[in-house]
């Protein structure tokens, strides 16, 4: 098996695991409407990161924002369980190991190094050796190929499965040993348990009955597009685009225009792109380029970067392992909102609306969600700050340890949103 290949195994392998081994999430469950008190707010926003429980501790709008998200997850949660949600079989064994795993994890945290040696490989292989516990494990990982079909066409490597088998089995030996000491009765285990119960069956609710109803239509876009008339950029940018043509096709110096109006890192370069071949640029910029002859200016040709402006320089063939490849050296004057995030995705006019008309539908959803529920938190509680600590001295030449990811507060269940992917070459900037 190849490394690529191994690497995928783990990545996939390790989704099993990563929802119930969080830093912070969910109290167990108890019959009738969940109704918090003042302390039991205090005990989850105390369980927050430093950075973030500092915040809630000295900010009253922040805590009832984080009240008001504690209220959606809840609430949402109430009406995934009583639409049936949690009765499907993989639904209640993902249920079933994200409670082991908070249970597992406040005996680990609690029994500090010590943990460390209390649960031997043999205490693993003993509980596998007992009725139904193999069987559990073998379930965990059939659910986990279901919802991963590049997972489930690779073979788990032996050693790669025996590691599994002991994480899981550590865990659910944790959860038993936490049990038998009463941990589990801790309040801040059983408000971890609900809420982290809480998470998972707001979010598989929201993604099989809500997305829908949050989905912007193209006729709910173009009237937002019309009550914003600021925020519709592209018609402004792309005028402004047929003038600065105009300009160039009437003998302006093409590098200069660029220097003047593009607005990305070309321009210092007079909008120089260098030589590129097929597949390294956008379609639309592409297909332009390579419909030019050397010194031609294209049209305005629209990408989801913005509104550019080509003039070819060059064309050459380049051999390369046998085969033969045009390339072309080419200028582009781009213009786009200068104002645009340089690190997340571009984005048009239309994905701008898009995207808060959807918020707008996320927020009335889930309000008519809590306003039908019977779930209660309250806004009023104290947090106390995080306690201070003095940083370590470090060894000349040695940089801090990157902190880790910092665990969300309970976030409106809306619909997952994607991670921003990292800026490509601007395959037209």
């Amino acid at each position: 098996m190849n490394s690529t290949k191994k690497a995928l195994i783990a990545a996939a392998v390790a989704v099993i695991f990563a929802g119930g081994l969080i830093f912070w999430q969910v109290k167990a469950r108890k019959a009738g409407p969940v109704e918090l008190t003042p302390e039991d707010m205090a005990i989850i926003a105390e369980d927050q990161p430093p950075q973030m429980r500092a915040r809630l501790a000295t900010d009253e709008a922040a805590r009832k924002d984080f009240a008001q998200d504690v209220r959606r997850l809840l609430a949402v949660a109430e009406e995934a369980e009583q639409n049936g949600v949690g009765n499907a079989p993989d639904m209640k064994r993902q249920l079933e190991f994200q409670k082991a795993s908070v249970i597992a994890q406040h005996y680990f945290e609690t029994q500090g190094e010590q943990a460390a040696g209390d649960i031997k490989d043999t205490d693993v292989d003993e509980f596998f050796k007992q009725p139904g516990n193999q069987q559990k494990f073998d379930q965990i990982i059939a659910d986990a190929k279901s919802k991963d079909p590049q997972f489930a066409s690779q073979e788990i490597p032996p050693e790669q499965l025996n590691m599994l088998k002991q994480r899981l089995g550590r865990i659910y030996i944790a959860e038993k040993k936490a049990m038998d000491q009463g941990m589990d009765k801790k309040p801040e285990v059983r408000l971890q348990m609900m809420l982290q119960h809480a998470r998972v069956l707001a979010q598989k609710y929201a993604v099989d009955k809500l997305q829908d109803k949050m989905k912007a239509t193209d006729e709910e876009v173009n009237a937002y597009l019309t009550s914003h008339p600021d925020l519709d950029t592209d018609k402004k940018n792309r005028a402004k685009a047929e003038e600065v043509l105009k300009r160039a096709r009437a003998g302006e110096d093409f590098a200069k225009l660029a220097q003047e109006f593009s607005t990305d890192g070309s321009k210092d370069k007079g909008g120089d792109l260098g030589w590129f071949g097929h597949g390294d640029m956008v379609p639309e910029f592409e297909q332009a380029a390579y419909a030019l002859k050397p010194g031609e200016i294209s049209d305005v040709v629209q990408s989801k970067f913005g509104f550019h402006i080509i003039k070819l320089e060059e064309r050459k063939n380049e051999t390369k392992d046998g085969k033969t490849e045009e390339k072309v050296h080419a200028r582009h004057i781009l213009i786009s909102d200068a104002g645009a995030n340089p690190f997340g995705p571009p984005q048009s006019s239309r994905d701008r609306a898009k995207a808060a008309v959807e918020q707008d539908k996320a927020k009335k959803v889930l309000d008519e969600i809590v306003a039908r529920s019977y779930v209660k938190v309250p806004d009023n509680y104290s947090v106390k700050p995080p306690e201070q600590q003095a940083p370590q001295a470090l060894p000349p030449g040695f940089s801090a340890p990157p902190q880790g990811e910092e665990a969300p507060a309970p976030a409106p269940v809306a619909k997952p949103t994607p991670a921003k992917p990292t800026p490509a070459k601007p395959k037209a900037h």
